[in-house]
């Protein structure tokens, strides 16, 4: 019994030696701590006076969708400062740098015992005041009268060194008067009631986005800058855009002091420009529908021993300017109907490209939409012998025919008789114009075919017409600088029907793939240029009348 008490003794005293060291292995990490997660990018972004700074590569997200593991609080630390965010955050913004340096940032997380993370760095220069003082702006392009300005910058404000947002301007004029105004994109601003040869400093400030290495920064800036802008006298001369059409509205002097007595402007529908407006101080009317003092200009053909002069007299309703006037040769009507110079108005829809810029005006009657008529004639000086283009284009025309059939309402008769395999005669406008297509959308006519027996074996083919449509004909392509553009319509859609033959029918011709095409040419084909060879055994003769555009 002694002895097993001896035994359990000894035992008991080997394993209690034994545990003395079991806890030794880690005593070496006793001190370490776990750090918190860190974010997992950085990125920075230039601002004015600030810099943000991406923190996670799954973009700005909120708060709350950020886990990492026991951080709890987001510190941000440069130079002296340190910023502390009680939460995670994907990206911060730090303002207050004016200094003109490197700023050096340190951002880590911590968790609730104040464990920090691996800190991220990044090293930055914030845009400030001393490189707002070394910006440059495009100079502008002034244009001046003695009386008015106008300023603009025609290659833009943009430059590598900046992006222009937009522009708020102020002047004083020669009554005292404090006047200021703003543009955005479009920065060309007008002044009027200025004093003649004396200077006039207007101030300028830009909004802009400054660019760094030619990217842009965050924050876009106001850049101001003074303006001395010296008006001319009014004896000053001035190079006229439009010559003769200022001449025919009476001005023989080109100064202010001139056109000083001028009060209304008629211009024709084909005026290239109306930047001349600018130079009369006392103008409150303009009549952009050629009035009484233009007519239509004319164009000659001369070919194969034909002739024809088209064009001249009345202006015709359903032409229109070949192309619209370019915008910056009637910003200066924009400019004065916003200042409210121009009283008055007229002009015909969509014959010159103005109406975007006058519609605002319409209500307040300021400009006036002259009407025109449900249908406008063709007038016969507006016919060309087919001859011109090719032989096997002749007819014999007659007009006005004399021994026409007898009908209702019939105007403008004309008589044709075939004489070649591809007879076809042409309606052509001047170079200058094109059909209203925006406003008539449809050519009409009348015609009178022969009877049955004119149409007999291979001659059936002529019981048709074809009209064909284009900006000029094939042997004249210097009378369009847009191409030919040219449009056929389908030749079936104009089977005259036997039940039609020998009586005034009526065709229709939908005018909808003429727009936007500058077409200011028609030819009327007899036949549809489907035979090789003409011989009938009688004369072929048709009769037409009433070409005329219409509405509907």
């Amino acid at each position: 019994m002694l002895s097993r008490i001896i035994f359990f003794s000894l035992l008991s005293i080997t394993f209690l030696g034994a545990c003395d060291g079991m806890y030794d292995s880690l005593d070496e990490y006793s001190g370490e701590v776990v750090y918190p997660a860190k974010y997992d990018t950085i990125v920075g972004h230039i601002g004015y006076e600030r810099v943000e700074i991406d923190l996670m590569k799954a973009g700005r997200i909120p708060s709350d969708e950020i886990n990492l593991g026991k951080a709890k609080k987001t510190i941000v630390e440069y130079d002296d400062q340190r910023i502390v965010i009680d939460s995670l955050v994907s990206w911060v913004n730090i303002t207050g740098l004016t200094q003109p340096k490197l700023y050096r940032f340190r951002i880590y997380t911590i968790d609730e015992f104040d464990n920090k993370s691996v800190p991220h760095e990044i090293a930055l220069i914030p845009y400030t005041d001393s490189d707002v003082a070394g910006l440059a702006i495009n100079s502008p392009r002034v244009l001046t009268s003695p009386s008015s300005a106008v300023v603009d910058w025609p290659s833009g404000l943009s430059s590598v060194l900046l992006d222009y947002r937009s522009l708020s301007f102020s002047y004083t004029d020669k009554d005292g008067v404090e006047h200021t105004g703003e543009r955005g994109a479009d920065s060309r601003f007008f002044i009027p009631n200025l004093q003649s040869g004396e200077p006039t400093t207007v101030t300028i400030t830009y909004n802009v986005v400054p660019k760094i290495n030619n990217v842009p920064i965050l924050d876009s800036i106001p850049f101001t800058t003074e303006l001395i802008i010296n008006t001319p006298t009014e004896s000053t001369p001035f190079t006229p855009a439009e010559q003769a059409v200022l001449e025919a509205n009476g001005v023989t002097t080109f100064t202010a002091n001139g056109v000083a007595s001028i009060t209304k402007l008629v211009y024709p529908i084909h005026a290239n420009s109306l930047q001349d407006i600018f130079y009369f101080p006392n103008l409150k009317e303009l009549d952009l529908t050629g009035g009484d003092l233009f007519e239509m200009p004319t164009l000659s053909y001369d070919r194969n021993d034909a002739r024809s002069t088209v064009g001249g007299g009345d202006w015709v309703a359903f032409a229109r300017k070949v192309a619209d006037m370019p915008s910056a040769n009637a910003q200066t009507l924009k400019d004065m109907l916003e200042s409210g110079l121009i009283e008055k108005v007229r002009y015909v829809p969509h014959t010159m490209g103005l109406d975007e810029l006058l519609n605002p005006y319409v209500e307040s009657g300021v400009v006036e939409l002259v009407t025109t008529p449900a249908e406008a004639l063709i007038p016969m000086n507006y016919l060309v012998d087919g001859v011109v283009q090719t032989t096997a284009f002749r007819m014999d025309i007659t007009s006005p025919a004399t021994d026409a059939p007898v009908g209702t309402d019939l105007q403008n008769v004309f008589k044709a008789i075939l004489r070649d395999r591809n007879a076809s005669f042409v309606l052509a406008l001047p170079t200058e114009y094109r059909f209203n297509v925006e406003e008539y959308k449809y050519l009409k006519f009348k015609v009178y075919a022969p009877s049955k027996s004119s149409f007999e074996g291979a001659y059936d083919l002529y019981q048709k017409l074809w009209p064909r449509f284009m900006n000029h004909l094939w042997s004249f392509s210097q009378n369009s600088t847009f191409g030919r553009e040219g449009w056929d319509t389908n030749k079936e859609d104009f089977q005259i029907d036997d039940v039609d033959l020998e009586t005034w029918t009526d065709v229709t011709v939908d005018l909808s793939e003429a727009v936007g095409k500058h077409n200011r040419v028609v030819v009327m084909n007899v036949g549809g240029e489907t035979s090789n060879e003409f011989n009938p055994p009688a004369d072929i003769v048709y009769y037409f009348a009433n070409f005329r555009f219409t509405k509907e």
